[in-house]
C-alpha cells in the first residue's frame, strides 16, 4: 500500500526500510492494495462565465426535478499536520540531503472523514502519497505516537511494534463500550492493535509527546507513560466548557495547560489576570487594618472573660454553624503543570 512512497521520495536506505514496513494489514484494509498518489496540480479560479454555467448546470435541474444533486465527495470532519518519526529532521537527518538545497522534510497530513481517515504524505514538489486509510466508522481524533524517551531506567515495551497510531473510533475493540469510549493503538509497523486503553465516558482529544499520551475526556484529563502506556497521573478539575472543544489543553514538551474550574490563590502566578473579586492595594491595606482591628478586639474580650468581669455565652444556645456554600466552576483560569514533576507526586 505504500512501496510507492520509495520510488516517489529519494530516501535514504534506513529510511527506505523503516517506511516500507509501515504495511496496515486491518482487517477492513487490504494489504495488497497500493496506495494513491495525487500530482500537484495549480489552483485556478473560475471566470464568471464559467461560473454562470456551473450555476445552471448544479441548480437549474433540480428546479425541475425537485431533488437534489447528489453530492458523491466525502465530508471531512477534521485534519491536522503531524510531526512524526519519518519527517523528523532531528531524528533523520537524511531529510536534510534529500532536496539538495532545500532541506525541507515531507509533510504527515491526517484527514478524518465520517467514516474512517487517512494518512498522506505530502512531498515539497506538491505530491501526495497516501501511506494509510482505514474506513470503519467515525473517528473523532487520531496521533502518530513519536518514539518515547528512554531513560537508563525505562524501557520500550512496544519497541518493535513501532511507530504506533493512536485512535479514536466509535466502535471500540471490544464492541461492549460506548462510543468514543476507548483509545485503540495500532501497529504501523505490522497493522495489529496491540493495546486498548477503555474509558466509562466519551473522549474528546488526543495528545502527545515522547513522555506521556494525554487523553481529553469531558471535564477530566488522562495521562499515561509514553513507552509502557501505564497511568501516570489524572486532572479531574477541568471547566466544563461549552464548545465546540468541550476540554480545551495544550501539550508541549514538557507542560501542560488545561481551563481549570477554580483559581487557587497559592498558585496564582505573578503578572496574571485577576477575577472580578480581586481587590486593589488600598482595598487590601484598609481590610488587612479591619482584620487586625478585629483580632484586638477579640483579644480584649477574651481577657475580660478569664478576669470575669464579663459572663460567657450559654454553651449549646446559639444557632448552628453553617457550612459554607460549595465554590462554583469559575470561567477563565488557566493552569500549567509540569508533566515530569507531577508523575513523581508533586
Amino acid at each position: 500500500m505504500i512501496e510507492n512512497l520509495c520510488t516517489a521520495l529519494p530516501l535514504s536506505p534506513q529510511i527506505r526500510d523503516l517506511v516500507t514496513q509501515w504495511r496496515p494489514t486491518l482487517p477492513d484494509v487490504p494489504a495488497a492494495a497500493p496506495g494513491v498518489v495525487v500530482r500537484a496540480q495549480a489552483a485556478t479560479e473560475q471566470t464568471y462565465m464559467e461560473s454562470v454555467v456551473t450555476f445552471l448546470q448544479d441548480v437549474v435541474p433540480q428546479a425541475y426535478t425537485g431533488a437534489p444533486q447528489t453530492d458523491e465527495k466525502e465530508k471531512i470532519v477534521w485534519v491536522r499536520f503531524e510531526k512524526t518519526d519519518i519527517n523528523d529532521v532531528a531524528r533523520s537527518p537524511e531529510f536534510l540531503e534529500m532536496h539538495g538545497n532545500v532541506s525541507v522534510p515531507p509533510l504527515c497530513l491526517l484527514i478524518g472523514y465520517t467514516d474512517g481517515m487517512q494518512i498522506w504524505s505530502i512531498s515539497p514538489s506538491g505530491e501526495a502519497q497516501e501511506l494509510f486509510s482505514v474506513r470503519n466508522g467515525p473517528v473523532r481524533t487520531a496521533r502518530i505516537l513519536p518514539a518515547p524517551h528512554i531513560s537508563p531506567m525505562k524501557t520500550d515495551s512496544f519497541a518493535v511494534k513501532r511507530p504506533l497510531l493512536g485512535v479514536c473510533k466509535s466502535a471500540g475493540s471490544s464492541g461492549t463500550s460506548p462510543s468514543f469510549c476507548c483509545v485503540d493503538l495500532y501497529s504501523l509497523r505490522t497493522g495489529e492493535m496491540v493495546k486498548s486503553i477503555q474509558f466509562k465516558t466519551p473522549i474528546y482529544d488526543l495528545l502527545c509527546n515522547k513522555r506521556i499520551l494525554v487523553v481529553g475526556l469531558q471535564e477530566k484529563i488522562a495521562a499515561f507513560d509514553s513507552c509502557t502506556f501505564a497511568k501516570k497521573f489524572f486532572v479531574t478539575s477541568c471547566y466544563p466548557c461549552p464548545g465546540p472543544n468541550l476540554n480545551p489543553m495544550a501539550l508541549g514538551g514538557r507542560w501542560l495547560a488545561y481551563a481549570e474550574n477554580k483559581l487557587i490563590q497559592c498558585h496564582q502566578s505573578r503578572g496574571g489576570a485577576c477575577g472580578d473579586g480581586a481587590q486593589s492595594y488600598t482595598a487590601t491595606v484598609i481590610s488587612a487594618a479591619k482584620t487586625l482591628k478585629s483580632g484586638l478586639t477579640m483579644v480584649g474580650k477574651v481577657v475580660t472573660q478569664l478576669a470575669g468581669t464579663v459572663p460567657r455565652p450559654a454553651r449549646g444556645g446559639g444557632p448552628a454553624p453553617q457550612r459554607p456554600p460549595p465554590q462554583r466552576p469559575r470561567p477563565g483560569v488557566v493552569t500549567v503543570i509540569d508533566t515530569q514533576a507531577v508523575g513523581r507526586g508533586r
